[in-house]
C-alpha cells in the first residue's frame, strides 16, 4: 500500500486549493494555501511548478512567493515553501487550482489548505508521485453531516484526456451514496459534501463511511479535507490506490497532553477478513470483523488502549489487504495522517517548523522492522548538528519535538531526513503541526498532520 509516497523522478503531482475569491471558499470566508517541497536527491535539482485551473488552463508563473524564480533549484536536503498567495496576481489570479511539480530529480512535496474567517480551518497532507495515480482510489474516512463532520473531496485527472469520476460513499449504518463529475487533463474537481449532497443521501443523512473513487479514462489521485464548519476542526489526508495485509500507525494517543486518536480500517476487495490491531505496548490487541456489507471499523483509543500516554500499532489483515487512517482530537483541533504500508531505511521530512508564525512541529518515528537500530536526526542548514538517538526497538515509536531542538533558531522552517543507522532497519515516520498561542486565543483548527516520506 503506497501511502508514504516513495521518492520519485521528475512529477509530483499536489492538489491543492490555491487563492480563492469568498465565493470559492469550501472551508472559511476565503480559502489560501501553501505547499512545500524537498530534494531528497544526492545533487542539486531543477523545479518547475505549473498551476491548473478547473477548466484545464495551465498557467506557469515566472515568479513565485518571496521573489523566488520558477523554475528554481534546490540543494540536496534542502526544501522550500510556496505560498500561493504570494504569487503575484498578475500570473496566478484567484481561484481553485491543482498543482503539477517537475523536477530533474528526486523530490517530494506536501500542502497545507487554510480557511481563513471569524473561524480558521488548517489541514496538511502528502502529495503524490505520477506513478502513485491509478484508475481506483480510496479514503478510510469519508463523513457527510456526521456529528457536523463533512468531508471535500478533491479528485485530480492526472492523464492528457478528459475523465469521468464516479465517488461511491458506504456508511457504517448501510447508507451509500454517489457524486459524479467530467475533469479536464491536469485538473481537479472539489466535490464539498457540506454544500452538495450525494444522490442516495439526503440533508438529513447521517454517514460516518468509506469512499471508493474510480475514473473512466484517466489516472486519478485523491484528498480529503473533512472538517465541523462550526467549530473550525479540519482533518485532511492522502487517499490511496491500494492497500496491504500489515500496515502501520507510529502515533497513537490516550490522553496524551489531552490528544486522543481513532483509526478508521477499510478492506480492499469483496469478502471477508480479520483485522488484529496490535499496540507497541502491554495492551491486549483489539480485533475487527470487516464484510462487504461493513467494509470499515473504527477503533477510538481511550475505549481500546485505555492506558494514557504516545504508543503506536501494526495493523495485520488475516485475508484481504487494508487501508486505513488515524485521527486525533484534542477539543476543537483535529488531525489526520495515513497508515503505513512500507518502511525505508531513511525518511525525508520536507517541512518541520519552530516558532515559525507561531507554528511548532513534533515528528514521530515507529521501528517497523525486525532489527533494533539508532535513528540520525539531521536538519537542512543545520546538518552539523546532526545526531543519533537511543536505540529504538522492533515496533516501538520515538517523537522529536521541535522547540526541545535548541540549536535550531526560533522561526525556522526547514526539512529533516532520519536515517536508521543499523543494517536492514526498516523506519516511518509522521509529522504534527500546531499553533498554540492561535489555539489559545483564535477560535478554530491549529493543528495538523502528514505523512513523511520513504526513501
Amino acid at each position: 500500500m503506497k501511502l508514504l509516497k516513495p521518492f520519485l523522478i521528475a512529477i509530483i503531482f499536489v492538489l491543492i486549493l490555491g487563492v480563492s475569491q469568498p465565493v470559492y471558499a469550501q472551508l472559511g470566508t476565503t480559502d489560501v494555501a501553501s505547499f512545500t517541497i524537498q530534494n531528497i536527491d544526492s545533487s542539486p535539482v531543477t523545479v518547475t511548478i505549473d498551476f491548473i485551473g478547473e477548466d484545464g488552463t495551465t498557467r506557469t508563473p515566472t515568479s513565485l512567493n518571496s521573489g523566488k524564480p520558477n523554475p528554481f533549484t534546490l540543494n540536496p536536503g534542502e526544501s522550500f515553501e510556496i505560498y500561493v498567495p504570494g504569487i503575484p496576481s498578475s500570473q496566478l489570479p484567484a481561484g481553485r487550482y491543482s498543482v503539477e511539480v517537475r523536477a530533474t530529480g528526486r523530490i517530494v512535496a506536501i500542502a497545507n489548505l487554510v480557511g481563513q474567517g471569524t473561524v480558521n480551518f488548517n489541514g496538511s497532507y502528502s502529495g503524490f508521485s505520477s506513478v502513485e495515480a491509478a484508475k481506483t482510489f480510496y479514503l478510510p474516512a469519508v463523513v457527510y453531516n456526521y456529528y457536523g463532520w463533512y468531508s471535500l473531496i478533491s479528485v485530480q485527472n492526472t492523464g492528457s484526456n478528459d475523465t469521468v469520476v464516479t465517488v461511491t460513499i458506504k456508511c457504517e449504518n448501510g447508507a451509500t451514496g454517489t457524486l459524479s463529475a467530467t475533469i479536464k487533463p491536469k485538473a481537479a474537481r472539489h466535490f464539498a459534501l457540506k454544500n452538495e449532497t450525494p444522490t442516495g443521501f439526503t440533508t438529513s443523512t447521517r454517514c460516518n463511511g468509506s469512499a471508493e473513487i474510480t475514473s473512466s479514462v484517466e489516472n486519478i489521485v485523491a484528498v480529503d479535507n473533512q472538517s465541523a464548519p462550526a467549530g473550525g476542526n479540519t482533518q485532511s489526508y492522502s487517499g490511496v490506490s491500494s492497500g496491504s495485509a500489515k500496515i502501520y500507525t507510529p502515533a497513537l494517543y490516550t490522553n496524551y497532553y489531552g490528544w486522543n486518536s481513532s483509526i478508521n480500517i477499510r478492506k480492499i476487495g469483496s469478502g471477508n477478513t480479520t483485522v488484529t490491531v496490535t499496540y507497541s505496548d502491554s495492551t491486549p490487541a483489539s480485533t475487527c470483523n470487516l464484510t462487504d456489507a461493513t467494509p470499515g471499523c473504527l477503533l477510538y483509543m481511550p475505549s481500546t488502549h485505555p492506558s494514557r500516554g504516545l504508543f503506536g500499532a501494526t495493523i495485520t489483515s488475516s485475508s484481504l489487504p487494508v487501508v486505513a487512517v488515524v485521527n486525533a482530537a484534542n477539543g476543537s483541533q483535529a488531525q489526520t495522517y495515513n497508515a503505513i504500508g512500507n518502511g525505508t531505511s531513511t525518511v525525508g521530512i520536507p517541512s518541520v517548523m519552530k516558532s515559525y508564525y507561531g507554528w511548532n512541529t513534533s515528528f514521530t518515528c515507529q521501528n517497523i522492522g525486525t532489527v533494533p537500530t539508532t535513528l540520525n536526526i539531521k536538519y537542512d542548514r543545520y546538518t552539523s548538528n546532526a545526531y543519533d538517538t537511543p536505540v529504538l526497538d522492533p515496533g516501538k515509536t520515538l517523537e522529536k519535538f521541535t522547540p526541545g531542538e535548541a540549536f535550531l533558531p526560533n522561526g525556522y522552517q526547514g526539512g529533516v531526513t532520519v536515517t536508521a543507522n543499523a543494517s536492514g532497519a526498516q523506519i516511518a515516520c509522521i509529522v504534527n503541526f500546531n499553533n498554540p498561542a492561535q489555539m489559545a486565543s483564535t477560535s478554530g483548527d491549529w493543528s495538523m498532520s502528514y505523512n513523511a516520506f520513504n526513501r
